[in-house]
């Protein structure tokens, strides 16, 4: 894996953002050519410092690994965690079910709250373990940031639970910063050519990403609409407790 490396002095590299995204989403994505999840590891891409921070794993113990094998003195300023999730997980491979009942799905293939516990009489409960790997991981690179830190789910739902599950668990890593998402459907969403009736001139500025946020239910109706390459507003926002 390529990535930055400390120069002879030691010296600490500058802060980079990093992106994960969902694998393993091979339905055709709306609009284009490309499957589901080479969509979202292009959107990712232009959300990273450079391609080389753009990690496409299948569970969380992969993500850790990642993670682990970056120099340990490269402060990180941002992650962000890009495709399908609801209020408790982000899946890191694959396309959720048709209930988005995460209880079916391996503890290890989604980032869920760190601090769930499984229960041994029931097989299907939540553990945590794979996901706390991670996030202490992320902990050692993020507290190295001089400024406020992001971790920013561009997923359906994760403001409802996961949003605030996560920034507990980054709790007393001494990290300045905070965790974002969005209470309804996150889509996101390339524009090649200007539309026949497009909202207020505002947010185009030619061809690019205009991620939307959208009711979760069948009308679809848009509630936000970002401008070029940047994110909408958060819905829900925690900061990391000392």
């Amino acid at each position: 894996m390529s990535g930055p490396t400390t120069n002879a002095l030691g010296a600490t590299p500058p802060p980079v953002t990093i992106a994960f995204y969902t694998t393993g989403d091979t339905r055709q994505a709306t609009g284009n050519s490309m499957s589901v999840s080479d969509a979202f590891k292009k959107r990712a891409t232009l959300l990273a410092s450079s391609p080389s921070y753009v990690f496409g794993v299948a569970t969380a113990s992969d993500a850790t690994n990642t993670i682990r094998a970056l120099p340990a003195n490269l402060p990180i300023a941002k992650v962000y965690f890009v495709g399908h999730g609801n209020a408790d997980v982000f899946f890191f491979d694959g396309a959720p079910d048709g209930t988005d009942n995460f209880k079916t799905v391996n503890s290890d293939g989604v980032l869920l709250n760190p601090g769930a516990v499984h229960s041994p009489m029931n097989p299907d409960s939540p553990d945590g373990t794979a996901s706390k790997g991670l996030i202490d991981q992320l902990a050692a690179h993020l507290s190295l940031s001089t400024s406020p830190v992001e971790i920013d789910f561009l997923c359906c739902n994760s403001g409802s639970t996961l949003v605030g599950t996560v920034a507990q668990a980054l709790s007393g890593h001494k990290i300045n910063g905070s965790v974002g998402g969005y209470n309804n459907d996150y889509r996101t969403n390339f524009v090649g050519s200007k539309p026949k009736e497009p909202p207020p001139a505002t947010w185009w500025t030619g061809p690019g990403w205009y991620d939307i946020i959208q009711t979760d239910d069948q009308q679809k109706k848009m509630l936000k609409r970002a401008t070029n390459n940047a994110i909408p507003s958060f819905d829900t926002s925690s900061n990391i407790p000392p």
